[in-house]
């Protein structure tokens, strides 16, 4: 312990502990002048979010026809083939016209007057 160096003895300036109650009270009674910017920022930001979602509902999406918004559930997975042809009345007129339609065959292979059976 003798040889760590001495230090010197430390005093706080005159007056230092007779002012420091009012210092204190006087900046805990300061009043933040930039507290109405927090309320200003806040209210900015509600009203660019209102104007926003106005404006989402100013311009309401087109509708779509009763096929275009069936095509989009069949290619989001949301129904299937089977679910399509459930909601047809006739699902064979469907079946027929896709047949049609992929492989451009239009007549039938065979008429009921070729049937052997």
């Amino acid at each position: 312990m003798e040889n760590l160096p001495k230090l010197k003895e430390f005093t706080p300036p005159e007056g230092y502990f007779e002012s420091l109650p009012e210092e204190i009270l006087r900046k805990a009674n300061r009043k933040d002048s930039h507290s109405y910017l927090k309320y200003a920022a806040a209210a900015i930001l509600l009203l660019a979010l209102g104007l926003w979602q106005l404006g989402e509902f100013a311009n309401p999406p087109e509708q779509l026809s009763l096929e275009e918004e069936a095509l989009l559930y069949i290619e989001s997975n949301q129904w299937t083939a089977e679910d399509v042809l459930s909601l047809s009345e006739n699902p064979n007129d469907i079946l027929d016209s896709i047949i049609e339609e992929e492989f451009g065959q239009t007549e039938p292979l065979w008429t009921e007057e070729d049937n052997w059976f």
